[in-house]
């Protein structure tokens, strides 16, 4: 019994691990939003890295979680893909704390990446935003210079000058 409740207690570890960093990545989204409607570059490159760096405990977490489950379930007897909802029942007949433990940490670490990835759609939205209206600020640039006669209308530079070689000496 106490080789289940060892596992349990790695798995609820490795989620409220998952939990967190989803936590911690939701509020750097927050932070990048921000940056992004402000063209703050510096700081969405400063968030940039951090999301790289939780990005690779979240991947550490996630290791930690799977082989959790591998090593819960062969324990309990159940098959590797027995749900987490199996596996909390199972657990709760072992000890009810540890059954209840883990429900906990599995609802929180579900409410994480919901609103981790409410908080990067916005983000996208934000980025997305700011793309196109550089675009648009691109192609205004693009026609300006078409009317001053500076290119051709095939977009190439205009005039009579035409690139004949290149000069690999100099």
């Amino acid at each position: 019994m106490t080789h289940v409740l060892e596992h349990a207690n790695r798995l609820v570890v490795a989620i409220d691990a998952i939990a967190r960093a989803n936590d911690a990545l939701a509020s750097l989204a927050r932070a990048q939003r921000s940056a992004i409607a402000g063209m703050r570059t510096s700081e969405v490159a400063d968030v940039v890295a951090q999301q790289r760096a939780i990005g690779r405990e979240l991947a550490d977490a996630e290791e930690s979680r799977r082989s959790a489950v591998r090593s819960l379930c062969q324990a309990l007897k159940l098959p590797e893909a027995a749900s987490l909802s199996d596996l909390t029942r199972a657990v709760g007949r072992h000890d009810a704390d540890v059954g209840r433990a883990l429900a906990t940490a599995a609802d929180h670490a579900r409410k994480a990446v919901l609103e981790c990835q409410g908080q990067q759609r916005i983000v996208h939205a934000a980025a997305s935003s700011v793309v196109a209206h550089l675009d648009g600020l691109a192609r205004q640039v693009l026609a300006h210079a078409n009317r001053a006669g500076v290119y051709a209308s095939t977009g190439a530079l205009s005039g009579s000058h035409a690139v004949r070689g290149v000069d690999l000496v100099s």
